[in-house]
């Protein structure tokens, strides 16, 4: 049985965000009018549903118990990637991953999507900012859970300077990655979560909603 944690402040802030990820996501496809968006892990269907992009792929194994009608490739990422490997063509203006919150997953999702994105093009991620130390824990423990995403997010924000990277304030820490068409690097995980905790304004490049509409 997990423990619950959602009585916390930091649980609460998030779970009462007025601003959710699929506004994040309908923002850029309307502003920059993008038309094909894929989603790593899509569980109960409830952002893929707000997209608004015209092409929507979806991709959930269903380990969860859900295969919604959304998710037209029922299998891993690791299976999805492997599937279009080498078919360059197959390309997506905006890539959302939410799957697996397990860092060196997020990091292999984080490298296969860049393959299949377009220059300029976006990856968004969810759980990038955990509201506690118990929340990031591998394995899970407790109710509210976001995993050690934000490790993967950092590390990649660390190794590769040149890419545009923050983190919007708001459910549970929205990630955002823009595509500069260079090659990316991918080290192993070295910020621990005392360094992360005390810094992570500067390491997430954490800002809020009205600060990333000022920018992008």
């Amino acid at each position: 049985m997990y423990k619950n944690n959602l009585q916390e402040s930091e649980v609460i802030r998030y779970l009462n965000s007025e601003i959710q990820r699929f506004h994040i996501i309908n923002y850029l496809i309307e502003k920059y009018k993008l038309v094909n968006y894929l989603e790593i892990g899509v569980f109960k269907g409830e952002n893929i549903r707000e997209i608004k992009a015209p092409y929507k792929d979806g991709v959930d194994p269903g380990v969860e118990g859900y295969v919604v009608p959304e998710v037209n490739y029922p299998m891993t990422s690791d299976d999805f990637f492997k599937l279009i490997e080498g078919h360059d063509e197959i390309k997506y203006d905006i890539i959302f991953i939410d799957g697996l919150h397990h860092a060196d997953q997020v990091a292999k999702d984080i490298q296969n999507s860049l393959k299949h994105l377009v220059p300029n093009g976006f990856i968004l991620m969810h759980d990038c900012n955990p509201v506690s130390y118990d929340a990031q824990k591998i394995p899970r423990e407790t109710i509210a859970w976001n995993g050690d995403t934000w490790r993967a997010f950092v590390q990649f924000k660390i190794d590769n300077p040149s890419f545009k990277c923050c983190v919007v304030d708001t459910d549970f820490g929205v990630g955002f990655i823009q595509n500069n068409n260079s090659e990316p690097v991918f080290n192993e995980f070295n910020i621990s979560w005392n360094e992360f905790d005390e810094n992570k304004k500067e390491l997430l490049n954490l800002i809020t909603w009205d600060e990333f509409k000022a920018t992008y």
